[in-house]
C-alpha cells in the first residue's frame, strides 16, 4: 500500500452497532383474521405461519387463524386456492380461470369484499406458489428476506386490505440455487437447523430448485466393490481446524476446541460419519421439499473415494490432502473395476436417495461420451426396476461462461442439445474477498439464458454477498424490469431509509472495480493462487518477488467500499444496520486480507533476495493486519460459513505466518 493512504474509521455508539433484525412498527395492535382450508397442505400451513410473523412484526398485530371468517372481523386475509380452502370459493368469480388461469407457478393478491368490507386473496396454482405470494404480500410491504435473516420496514404502509391486484407468473420456470459443502466456508458448515432456515429464505425469494454438488470422499455413501469398502469419507477431506487458544477472531466459536459442522460433533470413526452425513442429507433433501424446493444431485462420476486407487487406478496423480481421485472414462470406459466402482458408487447414491428430483452428471455430452454413460448406469437403473418415481437425468456441459444441462435418456442415442437450464456464476474472486458486482449481474444472466432456455442454477460459494442477486433474480424472474441499480434501491431503502442507498450503491461499485481488476489482471493465476484454501500463504510465503502494484490498487478499492459502507451504516435506520454494517465489516476484512497478503508475499521475497532486515517488520504486518481483518469478520458474522472463514484462515494463513515469524526471529538472532 502507497504510505499516504488512510482509513477513514467511523467511531460508533454503542447503539449503531447493535443489530436488530425488525424495526419498530408505527402502527400497534390491529386484529386481523388468517382463514386457511381445514385440510390445506403442510406447505399451505407453513405459507399461514410466515403470514402470521410478517404481520406480527410489521404491525404488531394481534393475530387469528381458522377455516371460516368471524363474522365481525375488520381484517381478514384467505390464503390458499379454491381447492385447498372451501371459504375462497365464494369468491370463484375473483379467481384467475379460462386462457388466465393460474399455472403452478403462478399466484396473486387480489383485493375482494368480505361482509362488506375489504378482504384479500392470498394465493397460488400450487402450495409452492401460495408460499410465494405471501412472500410477495410481504415484498408489499416492505419486508427483504436475505439469506440468514429479514429486514423489515423502517416505515411500513398503513394496514390495509383494499388496493391489491398483483398477478404473477414466471418468466424462468426453473430458478435453482447450487449449494456445495466441500468446506468450512460453505454450506457444508450448517447444521440442519441452519441448512433449512436457508432454505426458508431462498423460497421466500421464489427459488423452486436447488442443487447439491456432492464430491466423492464426503461421507453420504458407502461405496463397495471388488473386495474393497470405503472407509475414509469425511467432511472438509477430514481436515480439522482447531479455534481454541491462540486463534485470531476467537470470538464467535464460544470456545470451542474445533470448529465443525454441528450436526457431525462427535463423529469420530467412518460408521459414525456415514451415519452422521445419510440423516443430515436426507435432512437437506426433506428440508428443502417442505418448502416446496425441487432437489438436483449433481454426482461427478469421473470421481472416485481414495479408498479404490489400488484397485481402479486414477488417470491423473491425486492430490495431496484430498479423499477423492479422479479417473478418465475416455481411456479407461474398458477397464473392468473403473467400470465396476462407477456402477456401485452410482448404485449406492441411487439406493441411500430416493428422494432425489433429479440427478445430474458433468460430462458425457458428446454422443461416444452418453455411450459410456448409458453403460456405466444402464445396467444399474434396468436393476432397480420399475419405480413409482424415479428421478431426472441430465448431462452438463461447459459452454463459455456458463453450464447447461440437458436431459439424458438411456433409451435415445441422440443427446438433447436445444434446451437447458444456464448456470449463472456469481463468485470469480475466490473464497475470501467479497464477491458483489451488481452491473455485471444482469449481462451474465442474460448470457446465460441465450444458452439454457429452461431456467437457471446461480453458482455462489460466498452466499453472505448474493443477497442483492438473489433479490434481483427474484423480482425479474416473474417479469418486474430493473436495473442492478434500481434493485438496489428497492431493496435497501425499504429497510434501511432514505440517503442510504447511495453510499451503498458507491461501496459496491467500488467492490466491482476491485474484481474487475482481479479478472483483467495480466496474471491473474498469481493472484487466484492466493485463493486456494490450504495453499495461499503457503504460497505467499515462498515467493520470490514482491507483490505486485495491482494489489495495492485492489486493496485501495475495499477501502473505498469499506468508507463508503461505513457511511450507509451511520445514515441507516436501526433495523437496516443489519444490512449495512454487515458489508461495512465484510469490506473491512477485505481491506485488511489484501494487507496481509501483500505483507506475506514481500516477506517471502525479502527471505528469497536475502533482505533478512525486511522479513519479521513484513510478517508482522502480515499478522496485525490478518488480525484486524479476522476480528472485522467476527463482530458480525451471522452464519457458520462466516465462522467457517475464521477458521480456515487462522489454520492456513496465520499460522504458517506464526511459524514463519518464528524462524526468521531465531535465525535473526
Amino acid at each position: 500500500m502507497n504510505g499516504k493512504t488512510q482509513i477513514l474509521v467511523f467511531f460508533l455508539p454503542s447503539f449503531f452497532l447493535s443489530v436488530p433484525f425488525s424495526a419498530s412498527p408505527i402502527i400497534a395492535g390491529p386484529c386481523v383474521d388468517i382463514v386457511i382450508g381445514e385440510k390445506a397442505p403442510a406447505l399451505e400451513r407453513l405459507a399461514v405461519d410466515e403470514l402470521v410473523s410478517q404481520l406480527k412484526r410489521v404491525y404488531e398485530a394481534d393475530v387469528k387463524i381458522s377455516s371460516t371468517a368471524p363474522p365481525d372481523a375488520s381484517h381478514v386475509i384467505f390464503v390458499g386456492s379454491p381447492e385447498t380452502n372451501a371459504s375462497m370459493k365464494t369468491f370463484v368469480a375473483a379467481w384467475p380461470s379460462g386462457d388466465k388461469k393460474l399455472t403452478e407457478q403462478g399466484h396473486l393478491l387480489r383485493s375482494v369484499t368480505h361482509d362488506s368490507k375489504p378482504a384479500l386473496l392470498v394465493g397460488g396454482g400450487s402450495p409452492a406458489a401460495t408460499f410465494w405470494a405471501v412472500a410477495e404480500y410481504g415484498h408489499q410491504l416492505g419486508i427483504r428476506p436475505m439469506f440468514f435473516s429479514d429486514l423489515d420496514p423502517v416505515s411500513p404502509p398503513e394496514l390495509r386490505l383494499d388496493g391489491f391486484d398483483v398477478v404473477l407468473e414466471p418468466v424462468h420456470r426453473v430458478r435453482g440455487w447450487e449449494f456445495v459443502h466441500a468446506d468450512p466456508m460453505t454450506a457444508g458448515a450448517w447444521g440442519l437447523a441452519e441448512y433449512r432456515q436457508v432454505l426458508r429464505q431462498l423460497a421466500k425469494r421464489k427459488f423452486n430448485h436447488v442443487r447439491l454438488y456432492l464430491f466423492a470422499g464426503e461421507p453420504w455413501v458407502q461405496v463397495e466393490f471388488g473386495g474393497v469398502k470405503s472407509q475414509s469419507a469425511a467432511l472438509w477431506d477430514g481436515q480439522k481446524f482447531p479455534v481454541s487458544g491462540d486463534t485470531l477472531g476467537r470470538k464467535p466459536f464460544g470456545g470451542a476446541k474445533l470448529f465443525e459442522n454441528p450436526d457431525f460433533i462427535g463423529a469420530k470413526s467412518h460408521a459414525d460419519r456415514l451415519a452422521a452425513g445419510k440423516k443430515w442429507l436426507t435432512g437437506v433433501i426433506d428440508a428443502a421439499h417442505e418448502f416446496g424446493l425441487a432437489v438436483t444431485c449433481e454426482i461427478p462420476m469421473y470421481q472416485f473415494p481414495l479408498d479404490f486407487q489400488s484397485l481402479a487406478k486414477p488417470s491423473y496423480r491425486p492430490e495431496p490432502g484430498y479423499l477423492r481421485y479422479s479417473v478418465d472414462f475416455r481411456t479407461q470406459a474398458d477397464d473392468r473395476n473403473v467400470v465396476g466402482v462407477a456402477q456401485a458408487q452410482w448404485r449406492a447414491y441411487r439406493e441411500n436417495y430416493p428422494g432425489v428430483d433429479a440427478f445430474e452428471i458433468r460430462g458425457f455430452w458428446k454422443p461416444d461420451d452418453r455411450k459410456v454413460l448409458r453403460r456405466l448406469i444402464g445396467d444399474v437403473e434396468a436393476s432397480l426396476g420399475d419405480q413409482d418415481r424415479k428421478p431426472i437425468l441430465r448431462t452438463l456441459q461447459r459452454r463459455s461462461d456458463v453450464i447447461v444441462s440437458a436431459p439424458f435418456d438411456l433409451g435415445s442415442e441422440a443427446g438433447d442439445n436445444t434446451s437447458g437450464i444456464a448456470e449463472v456464476l456469481l463468485d470469480r474472486s475466490g473464497f475470501y474477498l467479497p464477491s458483489i458486482a451488481p452491473s455485471q449481474l444482469s449481462n451474465r444472466l442474460q448470457a446465460a439464458l441465450k444458452q439454457g432456455r429452461d431456467g437457471y442454477w446461480v453458482s455462489s460459494a460466498n452466499i453472505g454477498d448474493a443477497d442483492l442477486p438473489a433479490y434481483w433474480l427474484s423480482r425479474a424472474s416473474f417479469g418486474e424490469t430493473l436495473s442492478p441499480d434500481a434493485a438496489l434501491r428497492q431493496f435497501v431503502e425499504p429497510a434501511c431509509g432514505d440517503g442510504v442507498h447511495e453510499r451503498v450503491a458507491l461501496a459496491f461499485a467500488a467492490s466491482e472495480k476491485a474484481l474487475t481488476m482481479i479478472e483483467a489482471s495480466r496474471d491473474p493465476e498469481e493472484f487466484t493462487v492466493g485463493m486456494n484454501m490450504k495453499s495461499s500463504f503457503p504460497t505467499f510465503l515462498k515467493s520470490q518477488v514482491v507483490a505486485p502494484e495491482l494489489w495495492a490498487k485492489i486493496q485501495e478499492q475495499y477501502l473505498n467500499a469499506m468508507n463508503e459502507m461505513y457511511r450507509a451504516n451511520t445514515r441507516a435506520r436501526e433495523g437496516g444496520r443489519a444490512f449495512s454494517l454487515y458489508f461495512a465489516r465484510r469490506f473491512e476484512f477485505a481491506y485488511e486480507y489484501m494487507g496481509a497478503i501483500t505483507a506475506a508475499r514481500n516477506a517471502g521475497a525479502a527471505d528469497w533476495q536475502k533482505q533478512h532486515d525486511k522479513v519479521v517488520p513484513n510478517l508482522e504486518t502480515a499478522i496485525e493486519s490478518l488480525n484486524n481483518g479476522l476480528n472485522a469478520m467476527a463482530a458480525i458474522a451471522r452464519s457458520n460459513s462466516d465462522r467457517g472463514l475464521i477458521a480456515v484462515l487462522n489454520e492456513y494463513g496465520y499460522r504458517p505466518i506464526k511459524k514463519k515469524l518464528a524462524e526468521a526471529e531465531a535465525a535473526a538472532k
